[in-house]
């Protein structure tokens, strides 16, 4: 998944995050306390999510690459990226299984999601919450300028060094992310036409391989 998919999985489960551990530290617009309260309201009944995405991979040693598509989360575990610009992609998972479909070789992995060695924290980040104090070291970074900055360091994964969160302060919606991983490369996120509860049907992840395929499994 490298070309598209770098921390696609932990970027997936960000995607949904109510913020209810973060501590008392005071930044220039209030406690993180009142940030948690706006982003939280805001999470709180979502069950679904549509949004158009902009990832910009940085690789030592090569150029920035950039890519545009379409996301598509549903609680509790279910996700789909379209890439479109300037490959055809999709990556979709549906509970355990995550399937990265690349259209132009013809070509088709099927993966779980257990199998990922960071996958039990950044599953943890939606569902286990109480957990994340196990997992990351948390703290508030940036309060001034357009945008809220959290950083999020992993204290076991294995590629993802940290994760910088922004939200928004107008829409309280998560709006930037970008990943470090420990090689030195990272990759950033940027989210627009953020919508809620569109009323996203199961069917949508469950994805079907067209004929004459190749399909690899891991």
């Amino acid at each position: 998944m490298r070309n598209v998919g770098c921390g696609v999985l932990l970027v997936v489960v960000i995607a949904f995050m109510p913020y209810s551990l973060w501590g008392g530290e005071k930044g220039e617009e209030g406690t993180s306390d009142d940030i948690l309260i706006r982003v939280q309201a805001t999470y709180r009944d979502v069950n679904d999510l549509t949004a158009d995405f902009v990832q910009k991979t940085y690789i030592q040693g090569f150029d920035e690459k950039v890519f545009k598509g379409k996301l598509y989360l549903k609680k509790p575990r279910m996700a789909r990226w379209d890439y479109t610009k300037p490959v055809k992609q999709n990556i979709v998972i549906n509970g355990d299984r995550i399937i990265l479909y690349m259209t132009e070789q013809k070509q088709a992995i099927i993966q779980k999601a257990s199998a990922h060695p960071d996958a039990e924290p950044a599953m943890g980040i939606l569902s286990n919450i109480e957990k994340w104090q196990e997992s990351f070291t948390i703290k508030s970074e940036d309060t001034t300028g357009d945008f809220f900055r959290v950083e999020l360091t992993p204290k076991s994964m294995t590629m993802v060094k940290k994760v910088v969160v922004e939200i928004g302060k107008k829409t309280s919606h998560i709006e930037r992310l970008t990943l470090f991983e420990k090689s030195g490369n990272k990759v950033s996120f940027s989210f627009s036409g953020i919508k809620f509860n569109n009323g996203i049907k199961d069917s949508l992840f469950d994805f079907k391989i067209p004929r004459g395929v190749e399909v690899l499994e891991y």
